[in-house]
């Protein structure tokens, strides 16, 4: 691991001397590469049989709010793999069973069958919620095993019981592939440390491309940062990788991510049996439900994936998750000349958005084509609609080795682009989504400029959704507050008629007793005269 980190870092050194002036000439395009662009960086690595390949992913569900899944590879077959964990303040480690798989791929640029190391996934459930974390994945049970590793679970999230204006931050990217450009975009989100909930990527993650060795590569290469940030992903066109021998496609893909494997919410997986390798699936984090999606799956209604993505939809309660964000790998908004008319991105958006859109979806984010571009809010395929529109962002500019595309379509009537594009740039970078609360959230986008990380583009995103909730409390406030001034009001107003009555009242009562006052005066006097005539007699 010490040895991986320091190659790692020399890595990130020779990015840094050899991207000196790489943004000038940032117009490469589709199957125009440029040669340095497409060189794979690989790590020297020796087996010697132990952990390698860590990469960490949480899996939040109601009984385990805070459960986190570690993953990691080995070329020894181990019965007793797991992962030793304690929580920061706890002296005692707990052990976690690792589940083991493998798989054989056979493609022609394995030059034959590819017979993958075994592959560990350790489920744990057993952590609490807003603490870090120190762990070791070890393929033997013993004691006295260093925790050399540490990862932070974020607060509970508002579907939980958490706080449905708590912030929180995420990391976005796509396309990553492993160049010199992606260790840099890595190395970009690796500075995010500590702010980032987790990392999410829009599919096409290693570009292995049927060459398998380049996905034990890629795992190797961006361990120091995928043991650390939680990564969620989905599979993009670059995972597909069919099997030349039986037909299956996302094989490898589907044995090393493991996503949400107790599907709380529903998922649709590699395989029906046991712990699914999801392809669609959904988590709550924050105050956000985030759904990703396979664009290379049956998509049309009455279709699994469209059915569970309608189950999953209907059953939020936006007062608990407030934002609901969509990912996917092909985009449905693209004013890049790659990529035009491609059926996964245009029969799906037409499919699916008058579902979304009926669900107020607040953001969706896609890979696919090497370029970065956000799309205003809009929701009838043209119309900017800040009121009920989704807001789209393209971010498959992670830095993959087929080059950045930066030829883009004109506008109508002189304008540079379409209406509905905000920005657009050919470039590599990542973006950080902050979600500010239960209303607002700010994006932002920073590109790998000559080794800095730049901010580029910037916007806030209204949830109109939670606006509008905090705006109708805030009317039956005021509606409450009026009926009880009105209230007030009506009583003030017949305060003279009770002082008056009250005046009748108290006028009547002292006449009354005035008059009853004389007339036993009157009863007293004559008495008193009657006895005084007596007593002359």
């Amino acid at each position: 691991m010490k040895s991986a980190a320091v190659v790692f870092v020399f890595s990130l050194a020779l990015v840094g001397l050899a991207s000196c002036g790489q943004y000038v000439p940032n117009n490469w395009q589709s199957g125009g590469q440029d040669p340095a662009e497409v060189e794979v960086v690989e790590l020297p690595f020796e087996d010697d049989g132990g952990v390698q390949q860590v990469h960490i992913t949480l899996a939040p569900h109601t009984s385990a709010p805070g459960a986190v899944v570690v993953s990691f590879a080995s070329s020894t077959k181990a019965e007793e793999a797991g992962v030793y964990y304690r929580e920061e303040g706890v002296g005692q480690a707990s052990f976690a069973q690792a589940r083991m798989t493998q798989y054989n791929h056979t493609t022609f640029q394995n030059d034959g069958t590819y017979t993958s190391p075994y592959l560990y996934h350790a489920l744990i459930e057993e952590v609490s919620t807003n603490i870090t974390v120190f762990y070791e994945p070890v393929l033997t049970q013993e004691q006295g095993v260093t925790l050399s590793r540490s990862l932070r679970v974020p607060p509970l999230a508002s579907a939980f019981g958490g706080d449905p204006e708590q912030e929180m931050k995420l990391a976005m990217v796509g396309d990553i592939g492993q160049t010199s450009n992606s260790v840099q975009t890595m190395d970009h989100i690796t500075q995010e440390l500590g702010d980032v909930a987790a990392m999410v990527v829009m599919g096409d993650l290693s570009y292995a491309d049927n060459i398998d060795a380049r996905w034990d590569n890629w795992g190797r290469l961006f361990e120091p940062v995928l043991d650390k940030i939680p990564l969620f992903g989905l599979p993009g066109n670059h995972e597909i990788e069919t099997d030349q021998e039986d037909g299956v496609s996302f094989r490898p893909y589907a044995h090393r991510f493991q996503n949400m494997p107790t599907c709380d919410n529903g998922c649709g997986g590699f395989d029906n049996k046991g712990w699914k390798a999801n392809m669609w699936y959904s988590y709550n984090i924050g105050s956000a439900h985030i759904i990703h999606v396979s664009s290379y799956h049956k998509y049309e209604a009455g279709s699994p994936q469209y059915m569970w993505l309608d189950r999953d939809l209907s059953s939020l309660d936006r007062t608990k998750t407030p934002w609901v964000i969509v990912n996917l790998h092909a985009p449905w908004y693209n004013s890049n000349v790659a990529h035009q008319g491609e059926f996964q991105s245009y029969a799906i958006r037409r499919e699916w958005q008058p579902l979304l859109c009926q669900h107020r979806v607040n953001m969706m984010f896609a890979g696919h084509v090497h370029s970065y571009e956000r799309v205003f809010p809009t929701c009838d395929n043209s119309t900017v609609d800040y009121h009920r529109g989704i807001t789209y962002v393209n971010i498959g500019d992670g830095g993959n080795r087929e080059g950045l595309y930066n030829n883009w379509l004109p506008g109508e009537n002189g304008r540079a682009g379409p209406i509905w594009s905000a920005f657009r740039e050919g470039s590599y970078g990542h973006g950080v989504l902050h979600i500010m609360n239960s209303t607002h959230a700010f994006w932002k986008w920073h590109r790998n400029n000559d080794g800095d990380k730049v901010t580029r583009d910037t916007t806030y995103i209204v949830n109109e959704v939670a606006w509008e909730a905090k705006r109708d409390d805030k009317e039956t406030v005021k509606e409450s507050t009026t009926f009880v001034n009105n209230f007030f009001d009506v009583q003030i107003s017949f305060i003279p008629f009770f002082i008056l009555v009250a005046l009748l009242c108290y006028s009547i009562a002292i006449t009354v007793l005035y008059k009853k006052r004389n007339a036993a005066a009157k009863r007293d006097y004559e008495s008193l005269t009657e006895m005084s005539v007596t007593n002359k007699l």
